[in-house]
């Protein structure tokens, strides 16, 4: 019991302390043909992924769940995730315009984005795969309540229309 004691007081002096895991709203990750055509690029959609503030004393984000690929003839295998607070502060960086099935997309370098990379992304058409996404940008996104999803193609290559859907997702922090 004693051990038991000092174990937890250890953990809550590092600020180790795990919150309990909370659901978060599926969310849908729209793809286009672009994505494929600049290897070595991360392409940001202009769509808010993360609505929602949390407190600045949680840390260490972590949000896993599952990710499935809605192919319509592509063939991505790997994305790498970055997420970002905001879009108006790019530089460097293309402009897509919307189209009907994409929104605004903002295309940029990937070595310029590594402080922004949060995880990868493995993916099967019509699998729900499982990933872990985390990092210090996450981390920023959540505390702003605002986050834009960021892809760049590792594997494969995605057709216009075709979606990653991540669903059955959990957030855990740390105090």
């Amino acid at each position: 019991m004693l051990s038991l004691a000092a174990l937890v007081l250890g953990l809550s002096a590092c600020g180790a302390i795990p919150t309990p895991e909370v659901s978060v709203p599926d969310s849908t990750i729209p793809l286009a043909a672009s994505m494929a055509a600049s290897p070595g690029k991360v392409v940001y959609a202009e769509r808010n992924g993360l609505p929602q503030t949390v407190p600045a004393a949680l840390k260490n984000l972590t949000l896993r769940g599952d990710a499935t690929y809605h192919r319509l003839g592509g063939t991505l295998t790997t994305m790498n995730m970055y997420v970002r607070t905001s879009l108006t502060d790019l530089t460097g960086c293309t402009v897509v315009p919307a189209t009907p099935v994409t929104p605004r997309l903002f295309v940029c370098d990937a070595a310029a984005e590594a402080a922004q990379r949060i995880g990868t992304l493995n993916l099967q058409a019509g699998v729900a795969i499982p990933f872990e996404l985390s990092g210090a940008a996450l981390d920023a996104a959540a505390h702003a309540g605002s986050g834009y999803f960021g892809m760049e193609v590792v594997a494969g290559s995605p057709m216009d229309g075709e979606t990653v859907k991540l669903s059955n997702v959990k957030a855990q922090a740390k105090i």
